[in-house]
């Protein structure tokens, strides 16, 4: 019996250990054993390695013959690799797949274990994380013993007996860690073996062991395995190059410093195989480049490159040198770079970096691509035109043409390739553009995409762990070799991700929406104040009186209403307590309300907290206040505001806006339309529902401060309901990682067939430092959030109007068919069929007003005739009727084109001042008006129909009396044009085209938007 050993790994200690307790345990069973002088660098992270021959008969030699390994066992993989050589036929390799990043141009890890994989007998064992779940990540060489024990001649309780035996003098806490840490690996290791044996791949089973619960590694009898579960691993990166990044970050980190040089950028992306980075080597200051190493550059020139983190843009600063490749002329330039600089800056050394011709030089062909992560949304990604006018594109063109921008959490590689499609660069790139051929494959976009997502997934969040997240990493520019990206410049920031909040309990949002008891505080008994406006309000839109309360001393009744001396004193829980006290009593009545477990939801009227100077304490207490009711089992109540106007619900019969009815009407005898407004400003919603006014939310939300319940929070919440098909949201910011879940939510709501019109204020972004880098210069967080809202199928406005425009066809038209983008428009005036003709093409829409055909043309001849205009019409698309036409011809000409075929939508345009048409405040009630036949036409058609007045106030009130009967109306045919389009193409290009993305969430294959319950529906017809 005889086995030979090749231990391997970095830094001497790991392998010392491993040959210790098998020496330990191989001699208390009476074996032979010779073991070899450790060889490396042991204690300056270098590479080491020793033989180790364990027998039942005399060894004379410690050294095991190439070709004679029957293991060999390591704690690095490359090191692993470099003695393979020495494995016998059938031998096998143990090695953890935690790369120790020591050396430039280290190759991409998971090319390494392939290779190592392509012995038919190994192991590997992700064993730094093993170890940190045994109990010390101190632990990991006895993960890897563990792992060996499956294959030694030594029996496995032997080896762990010498394990507590190597460290029964550091207590029994440190003896069970090892002894688990032991268990962890042999069981790991069989789990591998098994995944491979039932034909999982290396990957899918190192992914699989990663969800194997901590009472299956730690068995002491090796366990029976979960079935194999073979893993998604797109956009995601694997344990090993996951711990590969880590590690570099590390070194970064540890040396002070949040900014990456150029080839630490380098070093990131080619562990994970994402680029091919010309050849580079960084040269310290005070050291030179040996002359072999720069003989193997190829070409003729070489670039040299200052390395400092205070010289951001090396081409504006003249960091930059491009010099002859031979030895003399490149010392010389890279002391006189360092000289240049070293007076101003302090500088680490020069990159010297193989000069690359580019295939194709000139305007657009520079890729830009870059991560960073955001406090509203996570990590996200751009890519777009790059080099030095990365920047300056992005300003000129409109959005989405010079860069593509993503939430990284929510895009996969192949999302985010179709979206950087519809980009400039890629037609540049693509050879689409003319004069211009394919200068690289869409594999490669992808597999660098793939690269950048996965690395912003991992590391631009909250990893919880003592460390460096990833702020900002970015690649600018790559040039193109035989369709290969080549990274010529890159940076990158460490910074602290922003931590995920604790959720909500949004259920309780339902209280919120239809209270079945509401109490008021802070009511005057002597004046008018906001909270006896409140109170009135509640009780003048029907809400029970018998469950509607003012929480007040020394008081009996105040119009009519109970009071009662206390929160705690309310004579049953109330769903609703609105909060109408000053700021600075805040703190003491959450905290009330808290403690006194009577309440499940709250408003809170008063400002100044927090956005006003001083407040800043009130503001803390308040939270203090409301995490200390998240504590409780049920979670405590919701808050909404402060500084809300509250809500209008009408299935809730109560309204808190505290706005006079003589300026505005609430329209409370109304019936409800099925939608809901939600809006950060209070005097946003209420300019809107005036200027709609007859909208008629079923519920609208002044969401005010968001100190608790917030903007996505309360999408959720109406998005589930099945009283509202039609949601507006007007955004100023988001909480941290709102604006995720705010994306996610409308992601839900649109795969519901809900429609979501968003407007975000906040378009100018704050100043960024420099050394920041183009990410967050180009993909500010307002690009972010308009793009991300675009790609979940909100319908997004650019303008005030543009947004009264969109919720209006968005609550009208819901239950239309949408079948195309083919306009038929009819007006009395040339030039509004001119209007519409030159406006069908948009930022984010393009339709046709098409030609008719000789069918249709026909039928449209037929009555024109009928009405003695053929002489005086064309029968065509646009129709000009002239100011002749009456209110039969446009019913008669507007049912031919709306039952035709040929059309999915129509536009009714006409300027109201000709006498044959009855359109004054006198003439609309008469019999045949348009108010009597356009809405007749709109409700028999099954196609959405729009309507245009373009004339002054005088005719508001036939404006209004088409809309009260639910027809969309526009003042002007060029506005009309531009959001009718918009909402077909996004009808027709399908709101719900993330679906599958939405239901994988909702069957927990993905991550869900906020780990609240979800909340339940109720509908207002009960």
């Amino acid at each position: 019996m005889e086995q030979n050993l090749i231990l391997a790994g970095v830094g001497g200690q790991g392998i010392l250990t491993i040959a210790r307790a098998m020496s330990i345990a191989a001699l208390r069973r009476g074996l032979q054993i010779r073991q070899a002088e450790v060889h490396g660098m042991a204690q300056r992270g270098g590479a080491v390695q020793s033989h180790l021959r364990i027998a039942d008969h005399e060894l004379f030699s410690d050294l095991v013959p190439s070709g004679a390994a029957d293991m060999i066992i390591a704690v690095e993989p490359l090191e692993s690799l470099r003695y393979v050589q020495y494995l016998r036929e059938g031998g096998v390799v143990i090695t953890s797949t935690n790369s120790f990043v020591n050396i430039d141009n280290y190759p991409p890890i998971e090319q390494v274990l392939e290779r190592i994989a392509s012995h038919p007998r190994h192991i590997f064992l992700d064993a730094d994380r093993l170890a940190r779940a045994a109990g010390s990540a101190r632990a990991a060489n006895i993960v890897v013993l563990g792992a060996a024990s499956l294959f030694s001649i030594i029996e496995s309780r032997d080896l762990e007996d010498a394990v507590a035996e190597m460290f029964s003098a550091k207590g029994a806490n440190v003896i069970e860690v090892n002894r688990r840490a032991f268990r962890f690996g042999r069981n790991a290791a069989a789990a591998y073996r098994s995944g491979l044996e039932r034909g999982g791949t290396s990957l899918a089973v190192r992914q699989w062991i990663e969800t194997l619960p901590a009472e299956c590694l730690a068995a002491e009898e090796q366990p029976d395995a979960p079935p194999l579960e073979v893993m998604v691993t797109e956009n995601r990166l694997s344990d090993a190059e996951a711990h590969a990044v880590e590690r570099t970050l590390l070194r970064v980190y540890e040396q002070g410093r949040k900014q990456l040089y150029e080839h630490e950028v380098y070093t990131l992306l080619e562990l994970i195989g994402a680029i091919s980075p010309p050849r580079y080597a960084f040269v310290p200051k005070g050291h030179m480049m040996s002359e072999e190493a720069l003989n193997q550059y190829p070409g003729a020139r070489v670039v040299l490159k200052i390395v400092s983190p205070d010289v951001a843009h090396k081409t504006e600063a003249h960091g930059i040198a491009f010099v002859h490749r031979d030895y003399q002329t490149v010392s010389r330039e890279i002391e006189r770079l360092v000289a240049r600089h070293a007076e101003n800056a302090q500088v680490e050394g020069v990159l010297v970096v193989e000069y690359v011709e580019r295939t194709q030089p000139g305007f657009g062909n520079e890729l830009f691509v870059g991560v960073r992560a955001t406090r509203e949304f996570g990590p996200v990604i751009a890519a777009g035109l790059g080099g030095v006018d990365t920047e300056y594109f992005a300003s000129k063109m409109r959005p989405g043409v010079a860069v593509a921008k993503a939430l990284a959490k929510d895009t996969s590689a192949e999302d985010f390739l179709d979206l950087f499609k519809a980009t400039a660069a890629y037609d540049v790139l693509s050879g689409h553009a003319r004069g211009h051929e394919r200068i690289v494959s869409d594999g490669e976009l992808l597999r660098c995409f793939q690269a950048f997502i996965s690395i912003a997934r991992r590391f631009c969040v909250d990893r919880g762990v003592t460390g460096p997240d990833v702020a900002e990493l970015e690649v600018n520019p790559f040039a193109f070799r035989q369709q290969r990206m080549i990274p010529l410049d890159g940076r990158g920031r460490l910074g602290t991700a922003c931590k995920q909040p604790a959720a909500r309990p949004l259920g309780k949002v339902r209280n919120l929406l239809e209270p079945q008891a509401i109490a008021v505080l802070g009511v005057s008994s002597k004046a008018m104040n906001f909270g006896r406006i409140i109170l009135n309000n509640v009780k003048n839109c029907g809400f029970p009186k018998e469950h509607l309360y003012v929480v007040k001393e020394n008081s009996d009744l105040i119009d009519a209403v109970r009071c009662v001396p206390s929160i705690a004193a309310l004579p049953e829980p109330v769903d609703l307590l609105v909060i109408a006290a000053a700021a600075a009593q805040l703190p003491e009545v959450i905290a009330e309300v808290v403690n006194s477990g009577q309440v499940q939801a709250a408003i809170l009227i008063p400002g100044g907290v927090g956005e006003t100077e001083g407040s800043e304490e009130i503001e803390a207490l308040v939270h203090q206040a409301i995490r200390t009711g998240r504590a409780r089992p049920d979670g405590g109540p919701v808050f909404l505001g402060p500084n809300s106007m509250g809500l209008q619900s009408r299935p809730g019969r109560y309204d808190t806006f505290f706005i006079p009815a003589n300026k505005l009407d609430n329209r409370w005898a109304a019936p409800a339309r099925r939608v809901a407004f939600l809006s950060q400003s209070g005097a946003f919603i209420i300019s809107r529902l005036s200027n709609i006014e007859m909208l008629d939310p079923a519920i609208a939300v002044s969401i005010g401060n968001q100190l608790d319940l917030t903007i996505a929070d309360l999408l959720q919440a109406v998005a589930a309901r099945d009283d509202i098909d039609a949601i507006a949201v007007y955004a100023e910011g988001f909480n941290d990682y709102d604006g995720l879940a705010f994306v996610r939510a409308v992601e839900r709501a649109t795969a519901a067939g809900k429609r979501v019109v968003f407007y975000k204020a906040g378009r100018t972004a704050p100043g960024r430092s420099a050394a920041a880098g183009h990410t967050a210069s180009v993909a500010g967080d307002y690009d972010v959030c308009q793009a991300a809202a675009l790609n979940a199928g909100a319908l997004v406005a650019e303008t005030f109007k543009e947004f009264e425009q969109l919720i209006e066809l968005a609550t009208a038209l819901h239950d239309k068919e949408v079948g195309g983008r083919r306009i038929a428009a009819i007006s009395n005036a040339g030039f509004e069929t001119v209007g519409m003709a030159d406006n069908i093409h948009g930022p984010r829409c393009s339709v046709e007003i098409p030609a008719l055909s000789d069918g249709l043309r026909d039928q449209l001849l037929g009555v024109l005739e009928r009405h003695k205009l053929a002489g005086l019409v064309n029968a065509r698309n646009p129709l000009d009727l002239t100011p002749m036409s009456s209110e039969q011809v446009y019913e008669d000409c507007l049912r031919v084109l709306l039952d035709s075929d040929e059309v999915d939508a129509a536009i009714v345009a006409l300027v109201p001042l000709t006498p044959a048409l009855l359109t004054t405040p006198a003439e609309i009630d008469q019999p045949g008006s348009l108010v009597e036949r356009l809405p007749r036409v709109f409700a028999e058609s099954k196609k959405p129909l729009i309507v245009v007045i373009d004339s002054g106030s005088h005719y508001d009130p036939l404006a209004r009396a088409l809309r009260s009967q639910g027809v969309p109306v526009f003042r002007t045919c060029d506005q009309a044009i531009r959001s009718f389009g918009e909402y077909l193409c996004h009808r027709t290009r399908g709101a719900t085209i993330r679906t599958a993305s939405a239901d994988a969430r909702a069957i927990g294959t993905a991550p869900p938007a906020n780990p609240a319950e979800k909340v339940p529906a109720k509908s207002a017809k009960g």
